[in-house]
């Protein structure tokens, strides 16, 4: 796979909505006046619930459960309008069906076959992920024609009712008495509802069939925005056909919840399978987020206290960037003033990078210094740049390697203090980004081997031998392609020696086009260490002793 390949492991089939203001604002009050009509946003989100329901007829899934959550107000004075809003939406979607009103009838065709600026449509999402490796996940996908999805419009809409779930509502939401009552009564199995509703929906009931989601109601705790996060899984049959409509906040803290997620699970797979621990010696820490999410109710950790954990045997990268002008100008002259102090005469010129030695950090500081980011906690400079000062005065991180990634036979290239560097494409992730923010897709800015460019021989070939021992270990069979980074970074990178890697967008993968010169972004991979600071996690009090704490440094939960 060439280096700007970007395969997607992301499901296309969120929608980020920003209409429904006016609908339910955000931090509503029960007493507020109610809404009198639905955004563009909800009425799609229905139309897109009809037609899911259409084309699992047409996949031979008409006996299934379907559902479709709508989850915006904890009020239930504001889920019985919400629901009298939509039941009649729907009705008037459904009478358009039964008497084949051409404009109805457009619509959801429209729905099926066009995209718009911010709503991906059927065909697109089947296409996108039939070309995608996300094909391997549900053998079930398959593109439709609008031909086939009209014709079952009319029983898909039949089946379906709109349902108000609370604690003081009439409608209830039974699955296996529909499936009884289809036993005895020979009616079509399979309950097809729109379940309107707050808290009841949000702990513990089981949406049977979920395919849309219409989530607007923000939780700032990690645990219960996990929890409604059921919902947006899937069955197999249908992956291509489930809708997410939310906003772009809840969107990125599910990804913030996401990376903190992949961190322990990262944790647990190398303290089992490199470090050797056994269960009684793990120490289970949660990322936190800066100044907006909590794990857990005040009353839930009162057993969890902050700590500062280092970076040390991690990949720290790049990958949420400023599309700002003057940030692009600013980055880019902070790149040549690096290699302009770094000497290029001096490089060691590799197939596709320019190496430097034994730099010391003071170099590197001063570039990350003035190194223009964004709010992204992960790679912020100045968090950064304290956490290397540290280890120097422990005597660690003191001797660096600086590899600026060259693209061969790129589309364009930039001379830098004699250096000719290729740009690399890395494209943006539409839903991430805006017109301020260049959001990486698949949040990394690193080709898997680039984090290998520095090693000897010996070392590498040491890394190969000890990736392919774990490998055996788990049953795997097949050579790897690159060594294990975790290995890398903590059995044979010295602690001495973290390697900082630079890259040169291409704009036009931020649809920057306009503009002259490269973005600039970076990568750092950092050698294991014992020594722990400056990223906040909550941990359990108990398990305080299994972590060496610097209490040099102030926690920086409420800094940007």
């Amino acid at each position: 796979m060439e280096d700007d390949d970007e395969p997607v492991n992301t499901l296309p089939v969120v929608s980020r909505i920003d209409d429904y203001q006016l609908f339910v604002p955000d931090r509503h009050k029960r007493d507020d006046h109610l809404p009198t009509r639905i955004p563009d946003s909800l009425k799609t989100a229905i139309k897109c619930f009809i037609i899911t329901c259409a084309i699992r007829r047409a996949r031979g899934q008409s006996s299934g459960h379907n559902s479709m959550l709508i989850h915006i107000s904890r009020f239930q004075i504001w889920q019985a309008r919400i629901k009298e809003l939509v039941e009649n939406v729907f009705n008037f979607y459904r009478m358009g069906i039964e008497q084949n009103n051409s404009g109805i009838i457009n619509e959801l065709r429209q729905t099926f076959e066009e995209d718009t600026d911010w709503y991906r449509s059927y065909l697109t999402t089947t296409q996108q992920i039939l070309n995608s490796e996300l094909s391997e996940i549900d053998p079930g996908v398959k593109i439709h024609t609008w031909d086939e999805v009209l014709s079952l419009l009319h029983p898909a809409a039949a089946k379906i009712q709109v349902k108000e779930i609370h604690g003081g509502a009439r409608d209830v939401l039974d699955y296996q008495a529909y499936d009884k009552k289809y036993a005895n009564e020979g009616d079509e199995a399979g309950l097809s509802v729109i379940a309107i509703g707050g808290n009841k929906l949000s702990r513990g009931l089981t949406l049977e069939g979920l395919s849309v989601s219409y989530y607007l109601r923000a939780s700032r705790m990690y645990d219960t925005l996990m929890q409604m996060g059921r919902w947006f899984g899937f069955r197999p049959g249908y992956v291509d056909l489930c809708r997410l409509f939310t906003s772009r906040e809840l969107n990125e803290w599910y990804c913030h919840i996401a990376l903190a997620s992949m961190e322990l699970r990262n944790e647990f797979n190398y303290m089992s399978e490199i470090a050797g621990s056994t269960p009684k010696q793990y120490a289970l820490r949660v990322r936190t987020h800066p100044g907006v999410l909590q794990i857990s109710a005040t009353n839930k950790i009162r057993s969890a206290v902050n700590v500062n954990i280092s970076w040390s045997g991690a990949l720290v990268e790049t990958y949420k960037l400023s599309k700002s002008h003057e940030v692009i100008k600013s980055n880019f002259v902070s790149i040549n003033n690096l290699v302009n102090n770094l000497k290029s005469s001096e490089a060691d010129q590799l197939r596709s990078s320019y190496l430097w030695k034994n730099i010391k950090p003071n170099l590197v500081i001063d570039f990350l210094n003035n190194f223009i980011g964004t709010d992204n906690p992960i790679s912020d400079s100045s968090f950064l740049v304290r956490f290397i000062e540290d280890k120097i005065r422990l005597g660690e991180l003191t001797e660096w390697r600086i590899a600026i990634m060259n693209k061969e036979k790129a589309a364009k290239v930039e001379t830098i203090e004699g250096l000719t560097i290729g740009q690399f494409i890395r494209n943006q992730d539409d839903k991430n980004s805006n017109e301020q923010v260049y959001y990486l897709r698949k949040s990394h800015i690193i080709s898997p081997k680039h984090e290998f460019v520095d090693l000897s021989k010996e070392e590498y070939d040491e890394a190969m031998r000890q990736t392919n021992r774990l490998r055996v270990e788990k049953g795997k069979t097949g050579d790897p392609q690159y060594p294990n980074g975790n290995i890398v970074r903590n059995k044979i990178r010295r602690p001495e020696n973290p390697l900082l890697i630079i890259y040169l967008l291409d704009p036009s993968g931020a649809k920057a086009v306009h503009e002259e010169k490269p973005i600039v972004g970076f990568a750092i991979s950092f050698p294991g260490s014992q020594l722990y600071s400056n990223v906040t996690y909550a941990v359990h009090e108990d398990l305080l002793s299994m972590f060496e704490v610097d209490d040099d440094f102030e926690d920086y939960e409420d800094e940007d």
